[in-house]
Formats: C-alpha cells, sequence, structure tokens
C-alpha cells in the first residue's frame, strides 16, 4: 500500500503543479485537482491534508532541489568564477528541464500562510547564503574585485529567477546558451581588470 499511496501522492503534486502553473494557486480549486487525478474531491485529502500542503510540499522540493545542486556545484572545489558559471547554468536549467514546478515555487509560493513561507524562506537564504560564498571566495582569491555580495547575488538571481517568464523551449538559445550569455555579462562585471 505505501507504494502506491507514493505514488499517487507524486501524480497528485505532478498534477496540481500544471494546475497552478496553467490557472495559478488562488484559481486552482481542490476540485480541479481532484478531477485532473480522477478522485473525488473527498478521496483527495485521502493523500494531502490540503489543497496549501501540495503548494508547501511543491516549493519545498524545488528549493531543495536547488540547494542540492548548488551544493554540489560548491563541493567540486573548481575556482570560483567556474564555479559561479556553472551555478548560474544549473539554475536555468533545472527551471527550463522543471518548468511547471519552478514556476509555481517562484510565482506562486507567497500564497503560503507566514510559518510555511518562513520554512521556504530559510531554505532560500541558504542558497542566497552559497551563491554569496561563492563571490566572497572569489573575491579572497583575487579573482573578483571587491563588489557588494548581497547585491551582487540578488541580480544574478533576480535574472536567473525571472527566467521562467519568458523563455520559450522552441526559441533561438538553449537553456546552456543563455547560461553563458549570463555567466559571460556577470563575470565581465565580478573580474579585476588585468
Amino acid at each position: 500500500m505505501g507504494s502506491a499511496h507514493g505514488d499517487k501522492q507524486e501524480e497528485i503534486l505532478r498534477a496540481a503543479s500544471q494546475l497552478f502553473e496553467q490557472k495559478g494557486y488562488a484559481a486552482t480549486s481542490v476540485q480541479d485537482i481532484a478531477d485532473r487525478v480522477g478522485l473525488q474531491k473527498a478521496s483527495l485529502y485521502y493523500y494531502v491534508e490540503s489543497k496549501e500542503e501540495i503548494l508547501f510540499r511543491i516549493a519545498r522540493e524545488a528549493i531543495n532541489a536547488f540547494n542540492d545542486e548548488l551544493e554540489r556545484i560548491v563541493s567540486m572545489g573548481q575556482s570560483p568564477s567556474e564555479t559561479l558559471r556553472r551555478a548560474i547554468a544549473a539554475h536555468l536549467e533545472a527551471v527550463a528541464n522543471n518548468r511547471e514546478v519552478m514556476t509555481v515555487f517562484l510565482r506562486e509560493s507567497y500564497a503560503l500562510p507566514a510559518e510555511k513561507q518562513e520554512i521556504i524562506r530559510t531554505e532560500s537564504d541558504r542558497y542566497t547564503r552559497l551563491m554569496q560564498d561563492i563571490v566572497v571566495r572569489g573575491m579572497a582569491a583575487g579573482e573578483f574585485r571587491p563588489v557588494d555580495t548581497t547585491m551582487v547575488v540578488m541580480a544574478i538571481l533576480g535574472a536567473c529567477n525571472w527566467f521562467y517568464r519568458w523563455y520559450d523551449p522552441q526559441g533561438r538559445l538553449s537553456p546552456q546558451g543563455i547560461a553563458a550569455i549570463f555567466a559571460d555579462l556577470i563575470l565581465t562585471g565580478l573580474h579585476k581588470p588585468a
């Protein structure tokens, strides 16, 4: 029963991600989700507590995926420039390859109640700190000029997080191509003049 239960929960999360991405969290009803997965509304509550819990789980899955991948990249021990280049590429690829979940995370998490927003914010802050550490390491190594690390990371995350709004999978550039352009712009601004 545990495996079937878990499979159904995953199906519910996927369906909810699609609906939240298409219609928005507020405009999606529990009945919409139940209909999408072929359950009665009352039966849906056997698998999940509430629509809010679904949104929380989607947001937490997204930020944990971001954090896990960034920690993996940092642990590779490459130069700060290469680490930042890889971090930007991983961020954009995550958004492009899991667009529904990442869109819901980036656009809809504000709808969570304060205590759940705080959990997501704490995990998001961890991601921000990891990015700041890359910039600090770059300054300490003499690769990057002295900068306000908070502002630099906010600019990087602003560019990367907005990507879900305009990226077109049929467009002329791949996520990797866009990431290379972003990284070149950012690293040109960070590198110390020769």
